[in-house]
């Protein structure tokens, strides 16, 4: 079998402090220094320095009081703030499209792929909770169904709106002082299932065209969704889902740390439905090498950002030979996704 991971791109996940509910007990900063632009800039600019081709950021998912760390970045707007303290790593917001105003998303990461010159994506929640909903002050949706036919009518909205605008829209003709051509800007009255929009957007066509659009394995019509995420708590099943997977790229997302010990005295960690990996680095280099024929890319998820990150960037990342990113090159770019052509191109 070939084993080659030339072809790998490899993501991490820089939420918080990591991917344990008590991660924030072993971090090596000052609590108070968690949620400020330093730590931030620190943490993406050390990941973008390592080599990872894009990073993630989690939505707060609203639970009761004492349920974890609750103060967290809003993703697209922590994203935003990266995109202007790093240079080639891809940027990657959760967004959760349940309680989603879709005009508003499609804007939001159409300015996020412009301020950071074609390196946005969009990794979808669509699943729901009650203390959300009630955040929201809506009624709350359980039915797997009706959340899925939300997801994609909200996709399928704000590809419209990117799309709005040709991507010759904007003229800037200093002689006659005409700024827009606005038989380039194309009217949106999109109908879904769930809701409706009306455009065109507030923003002009992203650099990318459309904002690179991640969701988790069937979560999408096949049409709406770029690349999907496989989960498996086996890693027989996590290469299963990937050969089964249907979107352009697929990428398989792995929950890693490298201390037993530490984690041990961290209390409980329960299993999900990701594949979880303790133990030394090299054996999380064979486990990316077993799965880099069946996989695009992985996202990673630290146990404990600030003691598992340094280990990824010293002893991970360069025993292997990935795709990286490149100044100047867009998301799509390193990914290998074509731009694509908008609907109303002439």
């Amino acid at each position: 079998m070939d084993r080659s991971t030339e072809h790998l791109v490899v993501g991490v996940e820089i939420d918080g402090d990591g991917a344990h509910p008590a991660s924030w007990r072993a971090a090596r900063h000052r609590p108070e220094d968690l949620l400020t632009p330093g730590r931030l800039a620190e943490v993406g600019r050390a990941a973008e320095a390592a080599g990872f081709g894009f990073l993630t950021l989690a939505d707060a998912a609203a639970g009761p009081p004492g349920d974890g760390v609750a103060g967290r970045f809003d993703p697209v707007t922590a994203a935003a703030f990266l995109s202007a303290h790093t240079d080639a790593v891809g940027l990657v917001p959760v967004v959760a499209t349940a309680h989603a105003e879709p005009f508003h998303v499609s804007n939001q990461l159409s300015s996020l792929d412009h301020g950071s010159r074609g390196r946005a994506g969009w990794l979808l929640d669509t699943g729901s909770t009650a203390a959300r909903s009630a955040a929201y002050a809506v009624r709350h949706e359980s039915d797997p169904e009706v959340l899925a036919a939300e997801a994609a009518d909200v996709v399928d909205a704000a590809r419209w709106l990117w799309d709005s605008w040709q991507d010759d829209a904007v003229v800037a003709e200093e002689a006659t002082g005409r700024f827009l051509d606005a038989d380039r800007v194309h009217h949106v009255d999109f109908r879904g299932r769930t809701f409706g929009v009306r455009g065109p957007a507030l923003v002009p066509r992203p650099p990318q065209g459309q904002v690179v659009v991640l969701a988790p394995a069937g979560a999408l019509p096949r049409g709406l969704v770029d690349v999907e995420t496989v989960t498996s708590s086996t890693v027989d099943g996590l290469v299963g889902a990937a050969e089964a997977a249907r979107a352009p790229r697929v990428l398989a997302e792995i929950e890693v740390g490298f201390d037993a010990e530490l984690l041990a005295s961290l209390g409980e960690w329960r299993p999900g439905e990701r594949l979880r990996l303790v133990a030394p680095p090299d054996e999380l280099v064979a486990l990316l090498r077993h799965v880099a024929p069946h996989v695009d890319g992985v996202r990673l998820l630290p146990a404990v950002l600030d003691r598992d990150l340094p280990v990824l960037a010293s002893d991970v990342l360069p025993a292997l030979d990935l795709r990286r990113p490149d100044p100047g090159a867009t998301l799509r770019d390193l990914l290998g996704l074509p731009r694509p052509a908008g609907r109303y191109a002439s």
